[in-house]
């Protein structure tokens, strides 16, 4: 299973623009990483390996409940996390 920088940012963007739920965007990651225990994932450009994996790593537990109906990272956090480890579109 490949893994791009591109794909991950699209994730991201998805989400902000609600055509993904947190949960999906979750399970999505959490996808990767049973992939990458297996060793079955590969990082394309295998030189953003790390950040590929710390936008992967942010993507698993996007939906984590801070309280009941209230998400622990807010939509402001999702946009400047994006920045930070995939830059904008």
């Amino acid at each position: 299973m490949d893994v791009t920088l591109e794909s991950v940012r699209s994730i991201f963007v998805d989400v902000l623009e609600g055509r993904m739920t947190r949960e999906a965007a979750d399970r999505w990651a959490y996808s990767l990483v049973l992939a990458s225990e297996l060793g079955t994932l590969t990082f394309v450009p295998a030189e953003e390996k790390r950040r590929i994996w710390d936008s992967v790593m942010y993507l698993y537990g996007i939906d984590t409940m801070d309280a009941p109906g209230e998400y622990l990272h807010t939509e402001e956090d999702i946009r400047a996390a994006m920045q930070e480890k995939v830059g904008r579109q």
